[in-house]
């Protein structure tokens, strides 16, 4: 394996090695490599103790990121970079967390203790490659494989198990069978890890590329994670999996995809139980209530209204992704029609046309000097804004104060 590093990682790497302490990247930069990948974050792993790369790197910046687990961040040429010793956990008595470390000067015993064998692989300029558990020949086949025995991994740490969901949606790899049943078999130990940790591996594993197969296989450790009981058990499951695959990756449209059926409470309620953004909660939320919106060129404008330009070109391509799940051989024409709305909103917007309050030859002063108060200035406006909206009225300063003065005698 030729691995060409960034300077300032073979940087520390030399100087590491240069003061009698073997040094690797590892993990995720090394498993991105072997797949032809471009890697962005490099780990370092060393049998330097902590003291040892204090002394090493002291004329450098130096942030004492763990000093108990043996992790230091060092700053070269502007680029922080972690350093860990190498390490055995302890055990594992909150299905988490080891209750403590011990160093080790072999980095064999290091990637030991590491989730999965793409994951478990070390490298190093002079050293060449570590990799004792063969995840060099699983990213070549292809497959998502714990080091040593799942049911141990899984146990030690249950994230584990959502982290293995995870890869195989993003890398497109299946998970060997051993590996899976051990997953479906731990999946109850998933109410121990926090809400923000089960909701950042679920989004991750709903933006791979593989997400509705990975979906389809693993309903049941879905279920552990998230109430989705009535989604997954529903005949419609089959056709969630693919419009979450024919959905744009885009974290908004992919949870939408998966929560499409529900209403848009219970899709608030589940995102809120895994203390997602409130932005993500309420676009999902929307989104979910507007499914049934019929979208068609002649009331665009009423949709720009009732949903903003942002939301309404969500909607567009949401609903899209449901036609197409629903009739796969309709895709392309679903993707168009899609494509031909969006151009028509934008043109709605290039042109100027009324779709707001701010937009209306008229405002809440002109409502007053007619005799309205409080929220009949706003019911009002309202009103007005939708006539304009249909066509009924003309965003004109007369014609609105005379449709607002017919709409005041009426309502006596």
């Amino acid at each position: 394996m030729k691995f060409v590093l960034p300077q300032p990682v073979a940087e520390a790497l030399t100087r590491l090695e240069e003061a009698g302490f073997a040094a690797y990247v590892v993990g995720g930069c090394v498993r991105d490599h072997a797949l032809g990948m471009t890697p962005h974050d490099f780990d370092i792993c060393t049998a330097a103790l902590p003291e040892d790369m204090e002394r090493v790197f002291q004329k450098e910046r130096v942030i004492e990121t763990g000093m108990r687990h043996g992790t230091l961040t060092v700053v070269l040429d502007g680029m922080p970079l972690e350093i860990t010793t190498f390490r055995l956990d302890g055990e594992y008595l909150d299905g988490r967390h080891p209750v403590s470390v011990q160093f080790t000067d072999r980095v064999e015993e290091d990637l030991s203790r590491r989730d999965f064998t793409i994951n478990a692989m070390a490298y190093s300029p002079a050293r060449g490659l570590q990799d004792p558990f063969g995840g060099q020949a699983d990213c070549a086949s292809g497959i998502i494989r714990c080091v040593g025995a799942p049911e141990k991994r899984f146990h030690e740490d249950a994230l584990r198990i959502l982290r293995a969901l995870r890869f195989s949606s993003r890398l497109g790899f299946p998970i060997e069978e051993n590996t899976a049943r051990a997953a479906r078999g731990g999946r109850f130990m998933l109410d121990k890890i926090s809400r923000e940790r089960i909701a950042a591996e679920l989004t991750g594993l709903l933006l791979g590329e593989r997400a509705g197969a990975t979906l389809a296989a693993f309903p049941d450790v879905l279920c552990a994670a998230v109430p989705l009981q009535t989604v997954t058990d529903a005949p419609e499951w089959p056709v969630t999996v693919k419009r979450v695959d024919t959905a744009p990756r885009d974290d908004a449209l992919r949870w939408t995809a998966l929560l499409w059926d529900l209403t848009g409470s219970a899709a608030r309620e589940i995102l809120k139980g895994l203390k997602m953004p409130t932005r993500l909660i309420e676009t999902v939320g929307s989104l979910v209530d507007a499914r049934s919106m019929p979208l068609r060129h002649e009331n665009l404008q009423e949709a720009l209204m009732r949903l903003g330009a942002d939301r309404l070109y969500q909607l567009i391509s949401a609903q899209a992704s449901d036609q197409a799940a629903r009739r796969p051989e309709m895709q392309a024409d679903a993707q168009e029609h899609a494509r031909a709305l969006a151009k028509a909103v934008s043109r709605l917007i290039e042109e100027n046309a009324c779709y707001t309050l701010n937009q209306l030859a008229v405002g809440g002063r002109d409502m007053a000097a007619l005799g309205l108060r409080g929220q009949a200035i706003g019911a009002a406006l309202n009103a007005l804004l939708l006539r304009v909206v249909r066509g009924e009225t003309a965003n004109e300063r007369d014609a609105l104060l005379s449709a607002a003065r017919e709409a005041a005698l009426n309502s006596q």
